[in-house]
């Protein structure tokens, strides 16, 4: 049902009320008539939605309720009674869901941008076709202000690029020619010949939008559960009604007194504030999330990440940026420069994260690179190459040891170390460590402040020292290295065996363990079809203060369900009693069950304007406590 359904409704009933008012007023027969036809189209717009539900669904609806009062009243001859009930419970749920209407607009923004049609380029041709049908290689044309549809890379034009949508920055960028974008940003200032690096079908866009619309029609839980007791609240009422008509009317002889105690009890019971308690909290959050770059698959999650008690953090990509940066060149003897001239030089020669980090530390120094002959890799991250005559090997722990190559064992490394041997003996180090998303120092301590209990890093690193570092600036309560992704799925069950756990990875390599939580959190858009097919939440901006977002509106979730509950339940009880007891009218109940209702949705827009506890984030002291430690191999 949608606000539009219910204006119409209101505006027929307003003209019922209008009628019967002004003949009351001047006795003119005509507007009698007039407002009983009026009466009648409202009244057969109410008895055709509860038709409907009972044959279609199976479910009794509120629609039973407003029509059992429009019938009383016209047996009691207060057909303006009956008439102001139909019009303010229009009005209120018309109002409700306007509100809901506009919280859920970018979701289904999303949605419907996912089924238009894109003029795609093929064969030298232009052709108009549905996203899904867009191949890899087929070049799709952008017009100034439209949304690109695919994931892809420009090969002509160039524009600022609104990409709030995904990620809810509300700053533009600049792309031109060889640039990649995104479906779903915007291009602002010019047309973009845009090429399809996925099927359209795989693009974010399309993927996230299947996602979510697919999760919107599934009703959580609690959600079900509200709808089943509204199922026996509705015909509880309607025999509480009859049992009140029974007794102020059949046994003292007032007919007319019973039927409108009966009308009024009706009116005020609508359940309408129950059934809205939980969607409209459920779309006000995912709504408020959405425009901070975190899309949800349905309220479900965020409901469960409000009672988490544990959360396992992947480190690279997750809390780091996977970006590997010298910080050092630890020295056994020989110069420091000069093991940073020889690792330079022997790094080159090849192009892997590591080699660049290391190119650019001694770029930064200064320091130009020798001449490197012969270089290999070798098994277990390692490199073996000739420099001066000399034979260098760079790697890993287990590829030195592997050689016979002695590890110092006394040297406290802060970070992962690429050992440095010179003809069969380990020199030196250099000391490389990931940095830290934005914001992730002290997230521990700000997740326990939301009443997280156990927060672990979880990596598959086989460094030690760099877990360990990591662990220590984000304040985790504990960490596991070298852990493989069954490993990982093992960590995740174990800890869901102590209570709900919710797993945060790169939505790629910890794909798995990220389904076997109660709630997969994904960092990054990155290969979005497998991310979002694991994941529950997508989180879309490289910001730490995301994953507090989640929590918190988790938390604030469940208060203000309970809130509308409390209040909705308070409301008609107390309507209830003052309608058994005589003491509200068929219309007054009526305005006393809209104002319920529309408080209700009211305190779930709350969630909309939410603002994030940012400032909890905190660095941690330079002497931070040690982490407790784990090893899974």
């Amino acid at each position: 049902m949608s606000a539009k359904a219910f204006v119409i409704r209101m505006i027929v009933a307003l003209m019922a009320v209008l009628g019967f008012a002004v003949h009351n007023w001047t006795g003119m027969a005509p507007l009698k008539w007039f407002g009983l036809v009026f009466y009648c189209i409202c009244f057969a717009m109410y008895a055709k939605a509860l038709v409907t539900a009972l044959t279609q669904t199976k479910r009794v609806t509120a629609d039973l309720l407003v029509v059992t009062v429009m019938v009383v009243s016209l047996l009691a001859g207060q057909p303006l009674s009956g008439a102001l009930v139909a019009w303010f419970i229009s009005m209120g749920l018309a109002i409700s869901f306007y509100i809901i209407e506009r919280t859920r607009s970018k979701i289904e923004a999303l949605t419907k941008e996912r089924r238009r049609l894109v003029r795609v380029v093929r064969n030298e041709k232009i052709m108009e076709l549905p996203v899904e049908q867009v191949c890899q290689g087929d070049t799709v044309i952008v017009a100034q202000g439209e949304m690109i549809p695919v994931d892809g890379e420009i090969v002509e034009g160039a524009s600022s690029i609104d990409e709030s949508v995904i990620t809810g920055e509300p700053f533009s960028v600049f792309k031109m020619t060889g640039d990649r974008v995104t479906s779903g940003a915007i291009s602002l200032t010019s047309q973009l010949n845009v090429r399809a690096t996925k099927p359209g079908d795989k693009g974010f866009l399309y993927v996230i939008a299947k996602e979510i619309e697919a999760s919107l029609k599934v009703k959580p839980k609690i959600q079900r559960k509200a709808d089943t007791i509204v199922q026996f609240f509705i015909s509880g009422v309607v025999l509480y009604a009859i049992g009140v008509f029974l007794f102020t009317g059949v046994l003292t002889g007032d007919v007319a007194a019973g039927l409108i105690r009966m009308a009024a009890v009706t009116a005020v019971a609508c359940p309408c504030a129950w059934a809205l308690s939980v969607p409209t909290a459920f779309a006000a959050a995912i709504g408020s999330l959405s425009g901070r770059g975190i899309l949800v698959r349905g309220g479900t999650p965020l409901e469960i990440a409000g009672q988490a008690s544990s959360v396992v953090l992947d480190k690279t990509g997750t809390v780091t940026l996977a970006e590997p940066k010298v910080v050092g060149i630890e020295s056994f003897g020989a110069s420091s420069d000069e093991l940073l001239r020889i690792t330079a030089s022997v790094e080159s020669g090849f192009n892997h994260p590591i080699a660049n980090a290391i190119i650019s530390y001694a770029s930064a120094k200064g320091v130009r690179p020798l001449k490197a002959e012969g270089s290999e890799y070798l098994p277990g991250l390692g490199i073996k190459s000739f420099v001066q005559g000399r034979e260098v090997v760079l790697g890993s722990t287990k590829t030195v040891k592997a050689l016979g190559m002695t590890v110092p064992s006394e040297i406290d490394l802060k970070g992962r170390a690429t050992w440095i041997g010179i003809d069969g003996e380990v020199v030196g180090a250099v000391v490389i460590q990931d940095e830290l998303r934005e914001y992730a120092g002290g997230l521990g301590k700000a997740l326990h402040a939301f009443g997280l209990k156990n927060v672990v890093l979880a990596t598959g690193d086989n460094e030690e020292a760099e877990a360990r570092r990591v662990a220590q600036l984000i304040g985790a309560d504990g960490y596991y290295w070298g852990l493989k992704p069954d490993d990982k799925i093992s960590l995740v069950k174990e800890l869901g065996a102590q209570g709900l756990t919710v797993m945060v990875g790169d939505g790629v390599n910890d794909a798995t363990a990220l389904a076997a939580a109660d709630v997969g959190v994904s960092i990054g858009r990155t290969k979005a079809d497998l991310a979002i097919k694991s994941s529950d939440i997508i989180i879309l901006r490289d910001d730490a203060t995301c994953l507090l977002s989640i929590f918190q509106t988790g938390k604030k979730l469940i208060r203000v369900i309970k809130q509308n509950y409390a209040w909705a339940i308070g409301f008609n009880v107390a309507g209830i009693a003052l309608a058994t007891g005589g003491l509200l009218s068929p219309w007054l109940a009526a305005l006393f069950h809209h104002i319920s209702s529309v408080l209700v949705v009211l305190n779930s827009a709350r969630l909309v304007r939410m603002r994030i506890l940012t400032d909890i984030i905190c660095q941690p002291k330079k002497n931070p406590v040690c982490c407790q430690t784990g090893h899974k191999n």
